[in-house]
């Protein structure tokens, strides 16, 4: 029996595997759930203590751009969540800020500059309006070890052109944003006091026009997390990223016959509800073929962001028993 231990956050998706519906033979798996992804991430990190783990897409990539013996990983083509945090951001009233194509020279301060979550912002923003990373400046609002531009040494080698301001504490980019000294913030990374008065989201409408418009741009929806693997394991069991792939995939088929609301992209505290009617059947489809485009567009902004060097080859970010899926 092969003994892991493995993260992951909430997700009905994966519900299915990590309540143990859904098995692999001769593989036990000790799941810890961690409600916060970023805590899961930075833990990750900074302890390297998981055999399999849902991971950041932006910080996985970059941890493969800068080969290190510290953080040797693979990864399977499971995208069980949509980067959809990043409409769940607050704005001054005095902002000027009516939507994301009014950011052109505001400040916004985020959890880390690496989110997924604000790549996709950005990518999202340059693709649909030209307004380009360096458009903004940023805040960085995460401190010390809770930050992952600090774990992955961004902090020390900042993205040329891109103007990153480093907050010495969380809850001070609530104290510039009530004050005005920025423009905006994120709320499911900061604390944010909405009912200040001083405060209204960025998106009357939750954010439906702004993802319909750029799923019309781009035929595909934004990816936050995919599924890693520690390299070891692999060179090990060489078996094991294709059991894993299927196990996911079949956890959310599970999922998906328990409760078609399962299908959904839903944010309740946006009141965002995107179905199928607008995403496809399944809006979270796994697999390379399918999810090759968005990829690539993540490793385009992540150049354009600043926070790799060199292109990575999309191929190689996963194991190559499941390049065909």
């Amino acid at each position: 029996m092969l003994k892991l231990k493995g993260a992951y956050s909430p997700n009905p998706r994966s519900t299915p595997f990590i309540d143990g519906t859904v098995k692999i033979k001769n593989v036990e798996i000790d799941w810890e759930i961690v409600k916060n992804p970023g805590v899961l991430f930075a833990k990750q990190l900074r302890d390297n203590c998981y055999d399999v783990f849902e991971f950041s897409i932006s910080d996985y990539i970059n941890v493969r751009s800068r080969p290190s013996s510290r953080w040797e990983w693979t990864a399977i083509p499971i995208f069980l969540s949509r980067a959809l945090l990043q409409l769940n951001s607050w704005v001054h009233m005095n902002s000027g800020i009516d939507g994301a194509s009014d950011m052109k020279g505001k400040r916004l301060a985020v959890g880390d500059y690496t989110q997924t979550a604000f790549v996709w912002f950005r990518a999202m923003i340059d693709r649909m309006y030209g307004i380009q990373s360096q458009d903004i400046a940023w805040y960085n609002a995460r401190v010390g070890d809770d930050s992952h531009t600090v774990l992955l040494g961004l902090k020390d080698e900042p993205p040329p052109g891109v103007s990153i301001t480093f907050l010495s504490r969380l809850e001070e980019a609530n104290e510039l944003l009530q004050s005005g000294a920025i423009d905006a913030a994120n709320g499911r990374s900061i604390p944010i006091d909405t009912q200040s008065g001083k405060v209204r989201p960025m998106f009357a409408d939750g954010g439906r026009g702004f993802m319909e418009e750029f799923y019309r741009t781009v035929g595909f929806t934004p990816v936050n997390h995919t599924v890693g693997i520690q390299q070891r394991l692999v060179e090990d069991n060489p078996w094991l990223p294709e059991a894993l792939y299927g196990a996911f995939e079949q956890s959310k088929q599970e999922a998906y016959r328990r409760d078609p609301a399962n299908r959904l992209i839903l944010r309740n505290e946006t009141g965002l509800q995107l179905d199928d009617s607008v995403f496809g059947e399944d809006p979270y489809v796994s697999g390379l073929s399918k999810n090759r485009e968005m990829l690539a567009m993540t490793i385009d902004q992540l150049l354009k962001d600043g926070l790799i060097r060199d292109r990575v080859d999309v191929d190689l970010l996963f194991s190559e028993t499941v390049l065909k899926t």
